[in-house]
């Protein structure tokens, strides 16, 4: 499968697609009207919730359904700029997805921290904070490096601060199990990173929480407004859940391939440098820094391979300058404008791997020529 850009988004899967379909033919009524059509709805957007608890962890009455992560995301931030006293500050990490970068500059500014990484992507335990600060914001996964963050013990040492702790965890989620992301305050899931339609996504909020999303109807245990896209949301569960199965079983098959790679790519293409070698990363992302040549031009010589591959996140497609990622990872400039992210998924296959490794050697000998 000549796919590799699953960390921008994943073909649907067969469960998720199924469950879609079936929501969209029968089960098409309004959750929030009176009559039994519409209650049966209703339940199985709860069954829904429920599943999703049980995935995640906690009580499915502290998930809220979103139309995404950008939407959650921004939502957190706002309920505390709007719950906070005056001169409440946040903290977020140099390598978050722009919504939360942005999202907290709106909502907070001049009062947003940077918590800065170090080379080798990752943040390191947070040593103090101070009492303005109310919310710190660390994602489980960065989206273009695929380098893990120590979430756990930064919610720890956050939460003994008296401070809540949000994670993204849009990248995590499907790709690794769960382990203890409920006992972060917040968390972001988002459906269409694991197989799930796009469109629609989670929060987990923490319990007793005054959550208001947005204002309107009393949706979502009123901690959301808007008629709830059930069809989405049930193929979001249904894909999880067989993503979660697969976990199980096929997670170590899938990280060898990617090392088989990584050491064919350094064999095809010597000078190359792989970011974040060495350290915890997600199993299906490779980003690596060629020794030559601009990322675009790696990018179109694999598409006329037919091998589709990225610069990094594709909410920055287009974007003048280069990964604000790698430069917070101390990247110079230069080698960033050279920076490729291939990330495969759980349809990839080992022969898949290998041909992407063959592909990109012939590229190079195209560019170099």
């Amino acid at each position: 499968m000549p796919y590799f850009d699953y960390n921008a988004t994943t073909p649907p899967h067969p469960a998720a697609l199924a469950a879609w379909r079936e929501t969209a033919e029968q089960f098409w009524h309004n959750p929030s009207s009176p009559y039994r059509a519409a209650a049966r709805a209703h339940a199985l957007m709860e069954e829904a919730r429920e599943q999703l608890a049980a995935l995640v962890g906690g009580s499915p009455e502290n998930y809220v359904f979103t139309s995404g992560a950008t939407e959650a995301n921004n939502a957190v931030f706002a309920h505390f700029a709007k719950s906070s006293p005056p001169g409440a500050q946040v903290v977020v990490s140099a390598i978050e997805h722009p919504s939360v970068l942005e999202a907290a500059s709106y909502w907070f500014p001049g009062r947003t921290h940077l918590w800065e990484v170090n080379p080798r992507g990752t943040a390191p335990p947070l040593q103090m904070l101070g009492r303005e600060v109310v919310l710190v914001s660390v994602q489980a996964a960065n989206n273009e490096t695929g380098v893990l963050q120590p979430w756990n013990e930064n919610a720890i040492r956050v939460q003994a601060a008296g401070a809540r702790y949000h994670c993204d965890a849009s990248q995590w989620l499907g790709k690794l199990a769960p382990g203890k992301l409920v006992d972060c305050d917040f968390v972001t899931g988002l459906g269409h990173k694991f197989g799930g339609p796009k469109g629609v996504g989670f929060l987990k909020i923490p319990p007793g929480c005054d959550f208001h999303g947005q204002r309107g109807g009393e949706q979502e245990h009123n901690h959301r407004a808007g008629t709830e896209n059930l069809p989405a949301i049930r193929a979001m569960v249904a894909a999880l859940a067989a993503r979660s199965a697969e976990l199980e079983t096929r997670q170590a098959e899938w990280e060898r391939a990617r090392a088989g790679f990584e050491t064919a790519l350094l064999s095809a293409i010597p000078g190359t440098v792989v970011v974040g070698a060495g350290i915890p990363r997600l199993w299906n992302t490779v980003m690596f820094l060629p020794p030559r040549h601009a990322n675009t031009r790696w990018v179109a010589a694999l598409d006329r391979r037919g091998f589709q591959i990225s610069t990094g996140s594709a909410c920055a497609t287009g974007h003048a300058g280069p990964s604000h990622v790698l430069a917070a990872m101390g990247v110079e400039a230069e080698a960033a404008r050279r920076a490729v992210r291939v990330s495969g998924g759980w349809e990839t296959t080992v022969a898949d791997w290998a041909a992407l490794a063959k592909a990109l050697s012939e590229a190079a000998v195209e560019l170099d020529g």
